[in-house]
């Protein structure tokens, strides 16, 4: 028997309170890959910088410190309150702005900016080639698009692989509603005329993660994969991840270290 949730973009309006700490990166890896977006493209000559997926603000923020006139949108009016009391306590106000609303259809002219940044955004999009489309549509002509991809979470790689094949043992699917591979994002911007440069490799770290906190949260659906499954199933699942992760470990209450990196794939002019 297959199990099926209705396709729609996924949004994170029920985890937005602890979205942020849910995603830890490494700082000094995380910084320097936005400095070098601000070396590459330098806010004198980019000023106008949209983000779709601007949710809390976690590279909204840093870009607009680094000198960038930072307009995003999202679906999550939750994420974008938590963004909001951000910008609120600072002085002087940094140039963030955001509209809340689906990427696929957004308010704004044709060519209205120097440069776009999204980071994981795509593969929570039905019509994510609509959506990128949008995005290219308003950025002005050979203006850059970059994707930003990170493997930086509190989510373990090997866990949430387990949590795939066991969901596929019963009958769920954790396909992404959206683009499925990382291929096939650049593969579509080619195909529109893009170039595309890959940076891989520059950005690397051990990441340490307890297993214990890492079941909780995914157990808790602070993830987009177990948000494609049904909840009876998902908490079949997370037991028999429990119960494995017991038997190969002895206990829970340990920490485990897996590679970690940043990558930035860029969509230049053709």
């Amino acid at each position: 028997m297959l199990y099926t949730i209705s396709v729609e973009s996924i949004s994170f309006d029920s985890i937005a309170p602890v979205y942020d700490a849910t995603r830890i990166t490494n700082q000094d890896s995380f910084q320097a890959a936005l400095d070098y977006i601000a070396e590459r493209f330098p806010p004198e000559q980019y000023p106008k910088l949209f983000e779709p997926g601007i949710g809390t603000g976690r590279i909204a923020i840093p870009l607009a410190e680094r000198g960038y006139n930072v307009i995003g949108a999202d679906i999550s009016g939750e994420m974008l309150k938590i963004l909001a009391k951000k910008l609120k306590t600072r002085n002087p106000p940094l140039p963030v702005t955001f509209i809340h609303k689906d990427i696929t259809a957004l308010p704004f002219a044709d060519a209205t900016f120097n440069l776009a940044v999204a980071v994981h955004i795509f593969h929570l999009i039905p019509e994510w080639k609509k959506a990128v489309n949008e995005v290219l549509r308003i950025l002005k002509p050979g203006a850059p698009l970059i994707l930003m991809v990170t493997s930086s979470s509190m989510e373990l790689q090997s866990i949430k692989e387990r949590y795939r094949e066991i969901a596929a043992e019963y009958g769920c699917s954790t396909k992404p509603v959206g683009v499925n591979s990382l291929t096939d994002l650049p593969d579509y911007i080619l195909g529109l005329g893009r170039r595309i440069e890959q940076i891989r490799g520059r950005w690397t770290w051990q990441q340490r993660v307890r297993i214990d906190k890492n079941v909780a949260d995914l157990k808790a659906g602070y993830y987009s994969s177990s948000k494609l499954v049904p909840d009876d199933m998902h908490s079949k699942i997370m037991d028999k991840i429990e119960l494995e992760l017991k038997q190969k470990y002895g206990s829970l209450d340990i920490e485990v270290e897996e590679p970690a990196q940043i990558d930035l794939i860029l969509a230049l002019p053709g």
